[in-house]
């Protein structure tokens, strides 16, 4: 299993919070996250869950790209 981000991008108006950001989580493996206050972490986090939509950039899911599935369902925390 293996979750990768690709080219991530999160901007609001003309605040850029995350830029150009990449990186693959594997299965079995202890990934830390670090950086300092207002690094984009929380939001990082946020992208990888579902939870917000990134400006720009791709989402795989064991190699296969779920970027779309993961806005465009209906589901509970839509509402």
């Amino acid at each position: 299993m293996s979750l990768e981000l690709k080219n991530i991008q999160m901007k609001v108006g003309v605040e850029t919070y995350i830029h150009q950001t990449s990186l693959k989580l594997e299965k079995n493996t202890i990934n830390i996250l670090l950086g300092s206050t207002l690094a984009g972490k929380t939001t990082l986090m946020q992208i990888m869950a579902g939870l917000l939509k990134p400006t720009s950039g791709e989402i795989w899911f064991n190699e296969k790209n779920v970027t779309c599935l993961l806005y465009t369902s209906p589901s509970p925390r839509d509402r």
